[in-house]
């Protein structure tokens, strides 16, 4: 901090201005802390005293409105045996003179037609469509706030605005109990205004309160002019009728002048048998009147907090002095030490912290000089260091150098494409390969769109729908993956390629990079490959069944007995027949697979039978090897199959435990039921698979050892099947083994 554009300032003017900050600050919280609390007590005060006044006005209504309904009621039970028709005016007329403010009382028969009434008004006048008759006659006996302009008329009121009246009526019984009439009053509205200047007009004038009594239905019965008779949408209003005359309150709010006001509320509540007319009484004062009183206070505290925090900056200077001026007589010190002048730093005892910060720059100066020597030789190590750092880093980038210049050249003597993309889809490597294959020259294609060289059209979404799920994600299934694709050449032409995709992701370095082995020759070679099977498969197939069947005739007797060496050699040909047409049998099913020929008589089953069925089929071929089949009956299960098929499977798994177990063992056969899916294991107690042959058993010609065809027999085509039928049914084939116990097992889903 610099004074005016001089020198720093000390710390003197700091601590100074420390004092200052948090004295005025701690003035500030507490002015706030203490105004805001007994503001807002003060303004609840305030709310509070306008609800209390809306329920003294209430309560007052409830009062008045119940010795009317008393006085009413007393009336009508005097009047009940009263024949008369001039007794029963004076009573109602001495009724009227003790209360003025009843401006008619009339009795009427139980056909609603006026009998006798004060100053006979409406004598003879049939009345029985009127409100207050007709809910005299269901029991309700007070009818709220209306005008009567007849009755004004005929009270002589005319030309003025005509008044308004409470209704009460009560209905009259003979003494035998039948209906006699309906006893009734009108109570003339102005005598609420005489409740209101009972309650307010005490009240100071310039606090310009003003009470509202409103209807159930929040029409204004008194109040303002300009409000009268107005029906008012209000959150007081709401809240007097939820607390249904049983609690009072207050609240701010916007009124339809535009003006805001404190407006405390109340419900009437009704007394003893009288049930209450459901008014609502709000008392309104404007925000800024009603609050006032808290202003001047908010004033005061802001006044008072703002001298507290003055006497408080002065005394806080004056002790920030005081304590700075010790540390003042070791600056002084300081500057002297630093022009290289002799100086011993005084010590004062002013306080602590002063007296060991003198005897720590004493020590300071004696440490100086030696520390200087010091420095000077670390410097000089420190030197040498940098020097051979600095030939240790030059010697490694040069040898990086050499790596980026070795890998650069194996990837371009590469005889497969080389690719590289970044993040963005760009190109950024394209080794001489790659032009000689695609045809682009590396300048043409680096820093352009990989899509737009060599992917075709139709896979172009799919390559940026991969890639922005990468950079979204970071999941990458494909890197690392033997994948076949096609891409295009600067013609235009498909070439269908292998690839494996690597990664690097290490900022900055980041891209996608692949070998491209042109496939074109491999896809050529299996294609007269499955030619070559196709046609030697159908080719072979007929006279191999014509020869299998004679000989099958001759091996069986039926074609005549044959001497014993004849026998046995036409029993020879036969087996190598068999062995000959199941080896086609497959190569076709083989070829229906490849080519989505296969079809597949799918029906809902049970699984047990199918699995028994191939047990049975295959009992003597197991006894041909001494071996033992065994079915553990399990739990059945419904499936969704092609039997035939699953049969072949079921065959195929435990021709296979026959061959491979020792003479004498046992193959066990089980069906489990577990989580939506049925297993079918085949356990045997063979050699057991070895380790290097487990990845590629289900490949098709694929066997253990090339001794296994010659000594056990077989075509390598058999798991491959029943792994492409597993496929097929949405289920799969897996297995386990160790020496001594293979199982074998595929999993179909439960129908």
């Amino acid at each position: 901090m610099r004074w005016l554009g001089r020198r720093p300032a000390g710390l003197g003017a700091w601590l100074a201005l420390a004092f200052i900050v948090l004295s005025m600050a701690l003035t500030a919280a507490l002015t706030w802390f203490i105004g805001h609390a007994a503001i807002g007590q003060l303004r609840s005060t305030i709310g509070v005293n306008l609800a209390e006044l809306a329920t003294q006005t209430a309560s007052r209504l409830d009062r008045s409105m119940y010795e009317r309904h008393r006085e009413v009621r007393l009336m009508a039970a005097r009047l009940g045996d009263v024949t008369d028709p001039a007794r029963v005016r004076r009573e109602l007329d001495t009724l009227q003179t003790s209360y003025p403010l009843y401006s008619w009382i009339g009795l009427t028969d139980d056909r609603g037609t006026v009998l006798t009434a004060t100053g006979g008004l409406l004598e003879g006048v049939d009345v029985s469509g009127r409100p207050w008759f007709i809910n005299a006659q269901r029991g309700q006996a007070m009818g709220d706030v209306h005008e009567a302009v007849l009755l004004a008329r005929l009270l002589g009121n005319e030309g003025e605005a005509p008044p308004r009246f409470v209704d009460i009526a009560f209905t009259m019984s003979n003494a035998d109990g039948s209906p006699r009439g309906v006893l009734a009053a009108h109570l003339n509205w102005s005598w609420a205004r005489d409740v209101e200047r009972a309650i307010f007009q005490p009240l100071d004038a310039t606090r310009a309160i003003t009470p509202l009594i409103v209807s159930r239905d929040n029409r204004v019965l008194l109040g303002p002019a300009d409000l009268l008779g107005t029906a008012l949408d209000l959150p007081s209003l709401r809240q007097a009728a939820m607390a249904s005359g049983k609690a009072t309150g207050h609240t701010e709010e916007s009124w339809p002048d535009g003006h805001r006001y404190l407006v405390g509320y109340a419900s009437d509540r009704g007394l003893d048998d009288y049930p209450g007319m459901g008014w609502r009484v709000l008392v309104r004062q404007r925000l800024d009147e009603a609050y006032s009183p808290a202003s001047a206070l908010q004033r005061q505290l802001l006044v008072a907090g703002l001298l507290a925090a003055l006497v408080f900056s002065v005394l806080g200077w004056w002790v920030a002095r005081w304590i700075s001026r010790p540390l003042r007589a070791l600056t002084t010190s300081a500057g002297q030490l630093q022009q290289g002048q002799p100086v011993r730093v005084p010590v004062s005892n002013h306080y602590e912290e002063v007296a060991q910060l003198g005897q720590a720059l004493n020590a300071l100066v004696y440490r100086l000089q030696a520390n200087e020597v010091q420095l000077l030789e670390l410097n000089a190590n420190l030197e040498r260091r940098v020097n051979d750092r600095t030939q240790e880093l030059r010697k490694a980038f040069e040898q990086v150098k050499s790596n980026e210049q070795r890998i650069e050249t194996l990837v371009e003597l590469a005889q497969d494409p080389f690719v590289t993309m970044d993040f963005f889809g760009r190109i950024t490597d394209w080794n001489s390969a790659a032009e000689q294959l695609l045809g682009w020259k590396s300048e043409d294609v680096i820093g352009r769109p990989l899509e737009e060289i060599i992917i075709p059209a139709r896979y172009r979404g799919q390559m940026q729908a991969a890639l922005a799920h990468y950079l979204q994600t970071r999941e990458a299934p494909f890197v690392g993956q033997r994948l076949e694709r096609l891409i295009i050449d600067n013609q235009g032409r498909e070439i269908p390629v292998e690839m494996r995709i690597g990664l690097i992701d290490n900022p900055p370095v980041q891209l996608f990079s692949a070998f491209l082995h042109d496939i074109r020759e491999r896809q050529e070679i299996e294609r007269l490959k499955k030619e070559f099977v196709s046609t030697v498969s159908h080719e072979l197939r007929t006279p191999l069944t014509a020869m299998y069947g004679s000989l099958n005739l001759m091996a069986t007797g039926m074609a005549g007995e044959l001497p014993a060496d004849a026998r046995e050699l036409v029993q020879l040909a036969n087996d190598s027949c068999e062995r000959l047409i199941r080896l086609i049998n497959e190569l076709l099913d083989i070829e229906k697979m490849d080519a989505g020929n296969m079809q597949y008589d799918m029906r809902r089953q049970p699984i047990e039978p199918l699995v028994m069925r191939a047990v049975r089929d295959t009992m003597a071929y197991a006894s041909h090897y001494g071996v033992e089949l065994r079915f553990l009956a399990g739990a059945d299960a419904m499936v969704d199959v092609d039997g035939d098929r699953i049969v072949q499977v079921v065959v195929n798994l435990l021709s296979n435990a026959t061959k491979y177990s020792p003479r004498g063992g046992m193959v066990d056969v089980s069906i489990k039921v577990r989580s939506g899916h049925v297993r079918v294991s085949v356990l045997d107690q063979g050699p057991g698979v070895p380790e290097a042959f487990r990845a590629r058993i289900f490949e098709r010609f694929a066997q253990a050892d090339g001794s296994d065809r010659r000594q056990k027999g077989g075509t390598g085509l058999g798991l491959a099947i029943c792994r492409s039928i597993m496929v097929a049914h949405g289920g799969r084939i897996d297995f386990t083994s160790e020496p001594g116990r293979t199982e074998f097992f595929f999993e179909l889903p439960l129908a």
